[in-house]
């Protein structure tokens, strides 16, 4: 990728699918450069997402008006210094102070040296107009969406969301409202695996966008990341410089990121997200096959029309 490339990829989602994962390797990855946030939430920060909306008020005089937000920036440079990681405190006051635009977006990554990107899992949901912003800021900005079955990853969804919640049991909610929480915008824009492929390969060109593979992180850790450098660097000594890191941190690329807390679907749910889910499913399935097949069949016992079951950790969309 050229140097004067202000982005040189984005991770876009899907969010309970990898991304952590993807985030905390990257950033070990010799010659990969990602701002010191994970999820800076920039393209979806206008209210009409369903996401964090951390960066909707543009301008820095509206945002510390708030106690609570300056109360955050302290905590967070306090942090920084005490850590004392003195590289990144140039860029926690230019993100807690600044005012917003496309132009300090930019900026974050001007002064970065190497392959740089960042990975925000709420990209998944954004919409044509903001995904043709994201192409004029960086056209040449390679794509990693990291996809799980709908069904695990709705669940771990519900699940995360109850993560701080201490001692949180499902006998204390109800079935309706978990039902409630599947139906929601939030959770079905995040599930809707063909949206996203289809408003991204409408901007992007198909061979900028790499799909990975949530349970290659468990089958074949190693082998994932390296087609996932592959694909952003297109470069040999990368992958040299990540075989040698991994020599001395093999604990890194094994490693459990973000868990959700453990909790058994209700067979009630299960149901609902079976019926929801089958036809995107099989569509996915019949359309390329791999993993997809895989989740087909162990979902619904049934095989699609397109017999490749080869299990490849990442595909790119033909």
């Amino acid at each position: 990728m050229e140097e004067q490339s202000p982005i040189n990829f984005w991770g876009i989602g899907a969010q309970k699918a990898g991304t952590s994962w993807l985030y905390y390797n990257l950033t070990k990855t010799p010659g990969f450069v990602i701002p010191p946030v994970k999820e800076m939430h920039y393209f979806d920060r206008d209210t009409k997402y369903p996401s964090p909306n951390t960066l909707s008020k543009t301008r820095a005089r509206d945002r510390i008006t708030s106690f609570a937000y300056l109360k955050k920036a302290a905590r967070s440079i306090t942090s920084t210094i005490v850590k004392g990681k003195f590289k990144n405190l140039p860029f926690t006051l230019k993100w807690f102070f600044s005012d917003y635009s496309d132009e300090w977006y930019i900026s974050v990554f001007a002064p970065l040296k190497g392959i740089k990107g960042e990975i925000t899992p709420s990209y998944s949901m954004l919409n044509k107009q903001d995904i043709s912003r994201m192409h004029a800021m960086a056209p040449d900005a390679k794509l990693i969406l990291m996809l799980r079955n709908p069904i695990d990853r709705a669940w771990s969804h519900f699940r995360h969301t109850k993560k701080g919640i201490k001692g949180f049991k499902l006998e204390n909610v109800n079935e309706d409202d978990i039902i409630a929480f599947m139906q929601s915008e939030g959770q079905e824009l995040r599930s809707d695996y063909v949206r996203t492929i289809s408003n991204f390969t409408s901007v992007f060109p198909k061979e900028k966008l790499l799909i990975g593979f949530f349970d290659a992180i468990m089958d074949s850790p190693e082998q994932l990341l390296k087609e996932v450098v592959h694909f952003l660097s297109s470069k040999n000594e990368f992958e040299e410089e990540l075989k040698k890191s991994r020599n001395t941190n093999d604990s890194a690329i094994n490693k459990v990121v973000n868990k959700s807390i453990e909790l058994d679907c209700p067979p009630t749910v299960l149901t609902f997200l079976k019926e929801k889910y089958h036809d995107m499913s099989l569509d996915l399935a019949n359309l390329y096959g791999g993993y997809f097949n895989k989740w087909y069949f162990e979902t619904y016992n049934k095989t699609s029309e397109n017999e490749d079951n080869r299990l490849f950790p990442t595909i790119i969309i033909p």
